[in-house]
């Protein structure tokens, strides 16, 4: 009998202890982009239990780095997933253990398709029981096989315009708008999933022009630099792993400015 994506996902996902299960990988995926691509490289989120994750450091000058902007880790955890990581600990050792040897029930990357592709479709497979993850892997395959175009540069997602139609929507919506402008204030927003993204969009550049405009100002009057540190301040607590204006960026180098 022929199987579908909408009947195999829900089954695995029973199967292999519901939508917790599934909330906890996610959980454990989203690491790399709330810390940021810089320090991903040298860390690892392995584990989350009863509500503290477990991130796995080379040493302990990183983890006394990490533990520094642990408040902040906690925070954009808590955008994304409410009530789901409570503490953040960091523990010394190899930070990408080392692949398990092949299990005999996983199944084969499929010959002819694009390594990312057939290397995401595995992984959502690991989400399900040894006996369903054959099918799993090809229902996801098929799924990623019909997406076209570039990824989205706001939500990922692969899209021939850009942004693709969902965040086109979501930019122009009153709340998404409003929650935006609480995080260009640095508040927190009440958002999740593509809203908080697109919202984060707007944040970042808002924060982009406003320092931009600022500035040159701040260059001719001292009296503008703390306002330009602000934004500074709002634009590294949004985005750690992004670099600042290069202007902005010389000013703090410099002393020039108070420190963020």
């Amino acid at each position: 009998m022929p199987w579908r994506l909408k009947e195999v996902i829900p089954e695995a996902l029973k199967r292999a202890g519901g939508k917790e299960r599934l909330r906890r990988g996610l959980v454990l995926a989203a690491w790399r982009e709330v810390v940021g691509p810089s320090l991903a490289r040298l860390t690892e989120a392995v584990a989350l239990e009863e509500g503290t994750l477990w991130v796995q450091v080379p040493d302990p000058v990183v983890a006394h780095q990490l533990t520094y902007h642990r408040l902040h880790l906690l925070r954009r955890y808590e955008e994304r997933f409410p009530g789901m990581v409570k503490e953040i600990r960091f523990q010394v050792g190899s930070p990408k253990p080392q692949e398990a040897p092949p299990n005999p029930q996983d199944p084969a990357p499929p010959a002819g398709v694009p390594l990312a592709q057939s290397r995401k479709a595995l992984a959502l497979a690991q989400e399900a029981p040894p006996e369903l993850r054959d099918k799993v892997a090809r229902a996801a395959l098929a799924l990623l096989q019909r997406q076209k175009g570039a990824p989205c540069p706001i939500c990922q997602a692969p899209s021939e315009t850009h942004p693709c139609p969902t965040c086109r929507r979501l930019l122009g919506a009153p709340m998404v708008r409003k929650e935006a402008e609480r995080l260009y204030r640095g508040k927190p927003s009440r958002l999740e999933g593509e809203a908080l993204l697109a919202a984060r969009h707007l944040a970042r550049e808002k924060l982009l022009q406003a320092m931009r405009e600022l500035y040159p100002e701040a260059l001719r009057t001292e009296e503008f630099r703390p306002l330009l540190a602000d934004l500074a301040r709002r634009f590294q607590s949004l985005f750690p792993e992004e670099a600042l204006p290069m202007g902005v960026r010389s000013l703090l180098e410099k002393g020039e400015l108070p420190p963020p």
